[in-house]
């Protein structure tokens, strides 16, 4: 992974490959509705009506094929029209939500989130060292701030995000608001991510650069935790510990 260097928003970043993961949507994403998938029935009559209600820029996603497909949050979105899907060497010009990120997403992405799109690497964080970084290429790689999973399979855990929820938290700390909700609205559950992150998610919002998405993430650490947890945010700033 590229190492971020530099002050503001740049950070440099330490731990090994499996600490710089954000776990987007990875194997922990067998969340689509806490269990496995009875059919495609479901998906084919949301997506009847996903062109008319969904976020009004490009999304994608680059499927690894490492997780359980019948229960892929990211998977189901791209059943109901709502994600594309990218080929392996295929650049994307927008926003990625990527371990190579060098910077965590902010509103400073918003113009080229809109223009370009927002795109999220699905794939497992226990087989990290199979994913071929240099096959995912991009302009602006992004890292997501610490967030709570809301999914069946992790709710309440940290940094467990499904892709759905990566997808939504980038465009919620963008500035998206409405498209985030449209991303969650596919799943029963969706609704539980904002409820479950409301209060640092509005911090997030209301940080102007990727630097002061930082400031309010140790911020928040410290209220909540009393400072206990504050080297660990200082040493892996701007990206989830996956574990």
């Amino acid at each position: 992974m590229p190492r971020g260097k530099g002050h503001s928003t740049r950070h440099r970043l330490r731990g090994n490959a499996k600490d710089r993961y954000t776990a987007y949507g990875s194997g922990l994403d067998d969340a689509a509705d806490g269990g496995p998938s009875t059919s495609g029935t479901a998906d084919d009559a949301a997506a009847a009506a996903a062109d008319a209600d969904k976020p009004p820029f490009r999304l994608a996603m680059w499927d690894l094929g490492q997780c359980d497909k019948k229960r892929c949050t990211g998977t189901r979105l791209v059943r109901q029209r709502v994600v594309g899907e990218l080929r392996l060497g295929q650049s994307f010009p927008g926003v990625i939500l990527s371990p190579n990120g060098t910077r965590c997403v902010s509103r400073q992405d918003a113009d080229l989130m809109a223009s370009k799109g927002l795109a999220v690497v699905d794939c497992s964080w226990n087989r990290l060292d199979d994913v071929p970084f240099g096959r995912i290429k991009g302009v602006a790689p992004r890292l997501l701030p610490f967030l709570v999973a809301a999914n069946p399979v992790n709710y309440g855990r940290p940094c467990k995000l499904s892709c759905a929820e990566a997808l939504a938290a980038a465009c919620f700390i963008c500035g998206f608001q409405e498209a985030a909700r449209q991303i969650m609205s596919r799943f029963k559950w969706g609704h539980s991510f904002f409820t479950t992150n409301a209060e640092i998610l509005e911090r997030y919002a209301a940080c102007d650069t990727a630097a002061d998405v930082i400031a309010a993430q140790v911020c928040c650490w410290v209220a909540g935790t009393g400072g206990g947890l504050i080297s660990c945010l200082l040493g892996h700033a701007c990206f989830h510990r996956a574990g």
